[in-house]
């Protein structure tokens, strides 16, 4: 006598695509998620986007195996014994891209 495998069984079942029946309680929302205060960018100011535009500078140098350090009159790239003194981040960008590195 030959026993009916549950997997063939499933697959020549009918496939509906009715809805489920069975649906879990509500969740609880996070406070102030449906609002609109916490969705806004404005409260980032330009001075943490100059920042945030050094240390992604800071970091694309690093993976190329520079360091960039922040002075107070500029910037400073170097490279084991090699260092170049930058007046400002678009100077950094600009030397980055001359070696190569995407700035």
């Amino acid at each position: 006598m030959k026993r009916a495998c549950p997997i063939e069984a499933e697959a020549r079942a009918p496939v509906t695509n009715a809805p489920h029946t069975k649906t879990p309680g509500t969740v609880a929302a996070a406070p102030g998620a449906g609002t609109q205060e916490n969705q806004q960018l404005n409260c980032v100011t330009d001075l943490d986007w100059a920042r945030k535009n050094f240390l992604t500078l800071q970091a694309r140098a690093a993976m190329a195996g520079y360091a960039l350090h922040e002075l107070a009159n500029g910037y400073l790239l170097c490279r084991w014994d090699r260092a170049r003194q930058l007046p400002d981040l678009l100077a950094v960008a600009a030397v980055l891209l001359q070696m190569g590195v995407r700035a």
